[in-house]
């Protein structure tokens, strides 16, 4: 019956994520650990996210900037190193709350128009890309930063949606494949990770539907609303 029900959660919680490229495990990783222990639940909600970024890496190639996608993820792996090797010394709580409020900053200096417009160049994607990696390593998540950084560069809400997808691809599996070595994901799991994929591929496919039907305007609220929740979630 847990199962069911993670699976079930899984399935409603991606539709966020298939709209604006992310946001799903702000909810699968909070209500998702009130179904399943701890770490069944970060290791099946991977499989959720791994056949997601995967199906909307496909759906949107054609739109990815792919220098743009290979700078974020070759940038992002040895700070990502650096900060899962700095986990047990760094006061990851602590680090939580300070992104969360600097992200709450960024959307308020956006909503008041406190800040200089800039668009964010090469440079800045490199530095974006570090801090992404190592949040990333530290936390667990560094999609926020990520989608800060997509968001600055002013592209298209199909380019946005694909590239949070593309640039995690390769973690998502490379987590899976640790997950299966030290024995957190079995062949137990087998037809809950059926239900999840297919409900992944599904909601990817109805999300490139809905993705069509706003404007990049309600595009654009929308990214700020799941930023806003996010981060408020971290603080909290």
């Amino acid at each position: 019956m847990e199962y069911v029900a993670f699976v079930a959660l899984g399935f409603v919680s991606s539709i966020i994520s298939s709209v604006f490229g992310f946001g799903t495990a702000l909810v699968v990783l909070a209500v998702g650990s009130h179904i399943l222990p701890v770490k069944e639940t970060i290791a099946l909600a991977t499989v959720l996210f791994a056949a997601s970024t995967l199906t909307k890496t496909l759906i949107f190639r054609n739109h990815i900037d792919w220098k743009i996608a290979g700078i974020m993820a070759i940038c992002s792996l040895p700070f990502s190193y650096l900060g899962a090797s700095l986990l047990a010394v760094v006061p990851a709580d602590a680090l939580k709350r300070l992104l969360g409020v600097m992200v709450l900053l960024y959307l308020i200096m956006n909503v008041f128009k406190l800040r200089p417009n800039f668009r964010i160049g090469t440079p800045g994607l490199v530095v974006g890309s570090a801090a992404y990696g190592f949040v990333s390593g530290l936390l667990g998540s560094g999609n926020l930063i990520k989608a800060i950084v997509f968001r600055e560069m002013s592209i298209t809400k199909e380019a946005f949606v694909g590239a949070m997808a593309a640039t995690s691809v390769l973690s998502n599996f490379a987590k899976l494949t640790a997950y299966s070595q030290a024995g957190i994901l079995t062949t137990d799991m087998a037809w809950p990770m059926a239900g999840l994929i297919a409900s992944a591929v599904m909601v990817a496919l109805f999300g490139r539907f809905l993705l069509r039907k706003i404007s990049a305007v309600q595009f654009g609220y929308g990214v700020q609303i799941v930023l806003a929740v996010a981060a408020i979630g971290l603080v909290l």
